[in-house]
C-alpha cells in the first residue's frame, strides 16, 4: 500500500466536499443564490443538513469556495481548448473569456450584492492573486501560439486581458441595471479593443 495515498475516509470527505460545491453551483445558477436554502443544497447533494455544516459554516462560506472554483474555471477552458486542436486566434481568446463571464453571470445574476461582498472578501483574503497568476499563465500559453506574440508580449497581453475581464465583471456586479447581455457585449467589445490594439 502506498503510504502517501489518501485514506478511503479522506477520499470520501473530498468527494462529499466536491459534491456539495458542485450541487450548490448548479442550484445557484438555476434558481439564484437567495432562493436556495442550505436544506435544498444538502438534499440535492445527498447529505444531511448537519453534514453540510461539517464542511461549510453557511452559504456565504460556500460562495467563497465557488469563487475559487470560478477562478480556476478559465484554466479548464484553456486546457479544453488546447486539447481540441483548434488554431488559436484573438477571436478564440475572446470567446474563452466571454464564456467564463457568461457562466459567472448566470450564477450571480440573482444575488449581485452578495456576490460583490464575496468578491471583496476574496480580494482582502489574498485569494485573487494566485487565481490571477493561474489565469494569466493559461492565457499566455495560448497567446504565445498566435503569430507575432513572443513570451514577454504574450504575458503582457494576457495580464491586460485579465484586467479587462476583472474590471468588467466588477462593474457588472456594481450596476444593478446591467444585464447579462450588457456583460457579454461589453466584455467582448473591450477585449476586442485590447486585442485590436496589440495586433
Amino acid at each position: 500500500m502506498n503510504p502517501s495515498a489518501p485514506s478511503l475516509r479522506a477520499r470520501q470527505r473530498q468527494h462529499t466536499y466536491i459534491e456539495i460545491v458542485r450541487t450548490a453551483f448548479e442550484l445557484f445558477a438555476r434558481d439564484g443564490y437567495d432562493a436556495v436554502p442550505v436544506e435544498a443544497i444538502a438534499a440535492a447533494a445527498g447529505v444531511s443538513r448537519a453534514t453540510f455544516f461539517n464542511y461549510f459554516k453557511g452559504k456565504e462560506a460556500l460562495l467563497l469556495e465557488i469563487a475559487r472554483a470560478r477562478a480556476a474555471r478559465l484554466r479548464v477552458l484553456i486546457e479544453e481548448f488546447l486539447a481540441s486542436g483548434q488554431t488559436p486566434s484573438n477571436r478564440t481568446v475572446v470567446a474563452l473569456i466571454e464564456k467564463l463571464a457568461l457562466e459567472n453571470a448566470q450564477i450571480t445574476v440573482a444575488s449581485k450584492s452578495l456576490m460583490l461582498k464575496v468578491f471583496s472578501a476574496h480580494i482582502q483574503q489574498g485569494l485573487l492573486l494566485p487565481a490571477r497568476e493561474e489565469a494569466i499563465a493559461g492565457l499566455t500559453e495560448i497567446l504565445r501560439t498566435i503569430p507575432g506574440n513572443g513570451p514577454a508580449r504574450a504575458k503582457l497581453v494576457a495580464e491586460t486581458l485579465f484586467g479587462v475581464f476583472l474590471a468588467t465583471m466588477l462593474e457588472w456586479l456594481m450596476r444593478p441595471d446591467a444585464t447579462q447581455r450588457w456583460l457579454v457585449q461589453t466584455m467582448r467589445a473591450r477585449l476586442e479593443v485590447v486585442l485590436g490594439g496589440v495586433a
